[in-house]
């Protein structure tokens, strides 16, 4: 919602926009005084869409929402953290030029565009594969694929000896590319560098570099990655250079870092996710190793910052070198910062294979997860208030990736009800649907099931 407003939008708002390949759906406005109201719609029938004066791209979700301090609905219940997570980069978004990337275009290369680009431009990439590296140093960018997704190979090098894209600038969306091929003499050449701030990346296919997304130390404001794939970026001479393997994510500094509806997988003794920001939401991704790859950590909050870690589910590979899955304050204690782990389906593979190991002394909590192999759940302080630990691999179908529990599961209707984080209700309101994106949750017996996915759905 815009800044200033005198009227504040005292409802919740559950917009269901044409998920998947749905043909028909619902706009549901559920307000304090309990009326709701339900616009139901065709696919064929959508022209375009608006909240609150920002354009909603049929194909995807409401415009992610910020509400105001004091504005929470509902008190200690909040919001959805899909919505409640950041304000939309494009409500402060403002119309510029557009510019056009490809073959008989104005520019034949991004990095000829990212030169030209002012503040509020949009830069449309057409499809086909583009050798070359770019600075985008232009505010309020709007950078995307269009009739398919470009392919951007940097050839073995980096722009600045840094990236593929190196992103300078401040509100940047980046939507609908594939970012390829960086190598740099440090050894940690990345898809992306963001060095700006408030990023978001939507649908983006990241792989092939040495680290997938690194952000600088001094990013400013959110980085956001929505419904995404990460894969196979790491350095192949690591340990002949001396220098740390590479990851999928490392995050340097973000306030917070949203990670949402994407599959994180690939990483080779690296990290799938490694993040110092000073805040984290990690919401309904997957996160995993491949077969014949094993990273470090499926995630690594190294500095133990505030963390939510909801609806995610984590597969770990037997041979992974830490046998940790989930590594809490590893370099830096945060006395004050709480994790929540909550509504997970967790692999561990082995007999010593550890859950959650929390090397801080900030509170971690374990609520409705489902655990799900041998090994230990924990080491150092977690406390469970709630979920189910099993040896047996209780799933529909996990050889083809389908990880809801089996029929009569003790996991199926077995959640509680639980405490909201920071303000945020941590009702499991999204499932992950692979590969990357989300689709609703809806319980379809007495309550949730535990874990992150409802057996039924």
């Amino acid at each position: 919602m815009r800044r200033g407003r005198t009227t504040r939008m005292a409802a919740l708002v559950a917009c269901a926009l044409l998920l998947g390949g749905a043909t028909r759906a619902e706009l549901r406005i559920e307000l304090q005084d309990g009326r709701v109201f339900v616009l139901p719609f065709e696919r064929h029938e959508v022209r375009r869409m608006e909240f609150d004066g920002v354009e909603v791209d049929p194909d995807g979700f409401a415009p992610p929402v910020r509400l105001e301090p004091g504005e929470e609905s509902g008190g200690e219940d909040g919001n959805d953290p899909v919505l409640a997570a950041a304000e939309p980069v494009e409500a402060e978004r403002r119309r510029g030029r557009i510019l056009q990337v490809g073959p008989g275009k104005e520019f034949a290369l991004p990095s000829q565009a990212a030169a030209a680009a002012r503040d509020g431009d949009t830069i449309e990439i057409h499809p086909g594969t583009y050798r070359d590296v770019a600075i985008w140093r232009a505010n309020r960018l709007t950078i995307r694929g269009v009739g398919g997704r470009p392919r951007i190979d940097a050839g073995g090098t980096g722009a600045a000896g840094k990236a593929t894209w190196v992103i300078a600038g401040r509100k940047v969306l980046v939507e609908n590319v594939e970012l390829t091929g960086s190598r740099v003499p440090d050894k940690n050449g990345a898809g992306i560098r963001a060095e700006g701030g408030d990023l978001t990346l939507r649908e983006v296919l990241i792989h092939g570099n040495e680290i997938g997304i690194l952000s600088a130390l001094d990013f400013k404001g959110e980085l956001r990655i929505e419904r995404s794939e990460f894969h196979s970026n790491l350095v192949p001479d690591w340990e002949a250079a001396g220098v740390p393997p590479g990851h999928n994510i490392y995050i340097g500094e973000a306030k917070p870092f949203v990670l949402i509806g994407s599959w994180i997988h690939g990483a080779a003794d690296g990290h799938n996710v490694k993040t110092r920001a000073s805040e984290n939401r990690i919401l309904y991704n997957r996160i995993e190793d491949d077969p014949g790859k094993a990273s470090s950590y499926l995630v690594d909050i190294a500095e133990g910052a505030p963390t939510l870690l909801l609806g995610n589910l984590f597969v770990e590979s037997a041979t992974s070198p830490n046998k940790v899955v989930l590594s809490i304050a590893s370099e830096k204690n945060a006395p004050g910062a709480q994790t929540v782990i909550a509504w997970n389906t967790i692999v561990r593979p082995t007999d010593g294979s550890i859950a959650v190991a929390n090397r801080g002394s900030g509170p971690v909590r374990l609520v409705n997860n489902l655990i799900v192999g041998p090994g230990r759940l924990a080491d150092g302080g977690v406390v469970v208030e709630s979920g189910l630990e099993t040896r047996s691999f209780a799933f529909r179908d996990p050889g083809r990736g389908d990880y809801r529990p089996a029929p009569g599961s003790p996991a199926i209707d077995a959640a509680v009800r639980t405490r909201p984080w920071r303000r945020l209700r941590l009702d499991p309101l999204w499932q992950y649907r692979h590969p990357s994106n989300l689709e609703p949750r809806t319980p379809l017996g007495r309550g949730f099931d535990l874990g992150a996915f409802e057996a039924g759905n």
